[in-house]
C-alpha cells in the first residue's frame, strides 16, 4: 500500500436526495422516548442463500473450471460496501443508520476511500412508503420487528443500490467488487435496477464481480466453500449447471455462480459473474491489479472496515439524537451485567 489518500464525505451528487430524505424524517423524533437498539451492523441475509440439496454427486455435473489466465497490464480496482444498524427503537418507529464506503485502487497501488455517512433516518409505518418509495412494495412484515428488520435491509439496498450505480457510469476501463451477490428479488425494481448496473458497467468496459464473505448454498449436502478438486488454486469452478435444480420464485440470479479459491490456503469464496466474461482473463487481471488477504480481494475488505460503524459513531449519533430532545432508554443487557466490571461500560 504505497499511498493512501482518505477522503470523507465526498460530495456526490446522488447522495443528495438520500440524505435529505434522512434529515426530513427526523423531525419526527422531537420530544421522543426511544430505547437504544441493537449494537449489531446487520448481517445481511441474501434471499438465495438457501441450502440447495440434491440427490446427485457433484460428479454427475458437467463442472466448468478455469484457471486465472496471467496478463500484463493492469487495471483500476473498485470496492464497494455498506453497512447498517438500527439506533433506537420503539413501538412507533425505528432510527436506522447506514454508512457505505468506496475504496479505489490504481494502477499505481494508490488508494482513495470515501466514506458516505452515516446517514440517519427514522423510520415509522407512516412515512416508510414514502422513504423507501419503491422498496416499500415488497417491505412484508407480520411483527414489529419483521418491521424494524425489512426497513433496516431495504434502506442499505438502497444505498447500496445507488453506490454501484454510481460506480458503474462514473468508472471506466475497471473491475469493480461489490459485496454479496447478483440476485434481485422478483420484483421487476429489484430486477430491472441491477440488469440496469450491469448493462451500465458493460457498455462503460467494466468488470462487476460480486464476492461473498459467507455462503449456505450446499450441493449434494456439501457446503460450496467446503467443495475442492484435485488441483492446485487459484482456480475457479462455474457451478451455475450444478445449480439449475434449484429454482425460486422468490429470487433472480443475474449471473453465473462460481467457487472462486485464488490463494493457496485460503477458503474458497462464492463469486457471481455476470454471463458472457472471459473467466481466466477477469480473474487474471484481478490478481495482477490487487492484493489478497486470504483468497479475498484487499480492495474489497478496506471498504468493508470503512463502512462498518465505530463506537465513536454510535456516540456521536445518540449524541445527535439527544440535542433533539431525544429520550435514549437504555435495556439492561445480560452481558453488561455479567462481564461490566471486566470490560467497563459498554454503552
Amino acid at each position: 500500500m504505497e499511498h493512501l489518500e482518505h477522503q470523507i464525505n465526498i460530495e456526490v451528487e446522488f447522495l443528495k436526495a438520500f440524505s435529505n430524505a434522512g434529515l426530513e424524517t427526523l423531525t419526527d423524533l422531537e420530544g421522543l422516548t426511544i430505547y437504544a437498539g441493537s449494537r449489531e451492523d446487520l448481517a445481511k441475509d441474501y434471499l438465495d442463500e438457501n441450502h440447495v440439496g440434491s440427490n446427485s454427486t457433484l460428479d454427475e455435473y458437467l463442472l466448468e473450471i478455469y484457471e486465472p489466465r496471467e496478463v500484463v497490464s493492469r487495471k483500476k480496482i473498485v470496492g464497494l460496501d455498506v453497512s447498517s444498524i438500527r439506533l433506537a427503537e420503539s413501538s412507533k418507529g425505528v432510527v436506522i443508520s447506514v454508512k457505505g464506503a468506496i475504496v479505489v485502487k490504481d494502477v499505481d497501488n494508490s488508494i482513495s476511500i470515501q466514506s458516505l455517512g452515516p446517514f440517519l433516518f427514522y423510520i415509522n409505518k407512516m412515512n416508510f412508503k414514502k422513504i423507501l418509495r419503491e422498496y416499500s412494495e415488497p417491505l412484508r412484515y407480520s411483527s414489529g420487528y419483521d418491521f424494524y428488520l425489512n426497513a433496516q435491509r431495504a434502506l442499505t439496498e438502497m444505498l447500496e443500490r445507488r453506490m454501484q450505480e454510481y460506480a458503474a457510469e462514473s468508472f471506466t476501463d475497471s473491475i469493480i467488487l461489490f459485496d454479496g451477490c447478483l440476485v434481485a428479488n422478483n420484483f421487476s425494481h429489484y430486477t430491472n435496477t441491477l440488469q440496469k448496473i450491469l448493462e451500465t458497467a458493460s457498455g462503460n468496459r467494466n468488470n462487476i464481480l460480486a464476492f461473498s464473505k459467507t455462503s449456505f448454498l450446499q450441493i449434494s449436502g456439501e457446503y460450496l466453500q467446503s467443495i475442492y478438486i484435485g488441483k492446485d488454486p487459484p482456480y475457479i469452478i462455474d457451478l451455475t449447471n450444478a445449480l439449475k435444480c434449484y429454482r425460486s420464485y422468490e429470487v433472480r440470479t443475474l449471473g453465473r455462480v462460481c467457487l472462486a479459491r485464488l490463494s493457496f490456503g485460503s477458503l474458497g469464496y462464492r463469486v457471481d459473474v455476470p454471463v458472457g466474461y472471459d473467466m481466466s482473463s477477469v480473474f487474471g487481471t484481478l490478481l495482477k491489479s490487487d492484493a489478497l488477504i486470504y483468497g479475498y480481494p484487499e480492495t474489497l475488505i478496506l471498504a468493508h472496515d470503512y463502512s462498518t460503524f465505530t463506537k465513536l459513531d454510535v456516540i456521536i449519533m445518540q449524541s445527535i439524537l439527544k440535542k433533539m430532545n431525544v429520550e435514549l432508554l437504555y435495556p439492561e443487557y445480560i452481558r453488561d451485567i455479567l462481564f461490566h466490571p471486566i470490560d467497563g461500560d459498554y454503552k
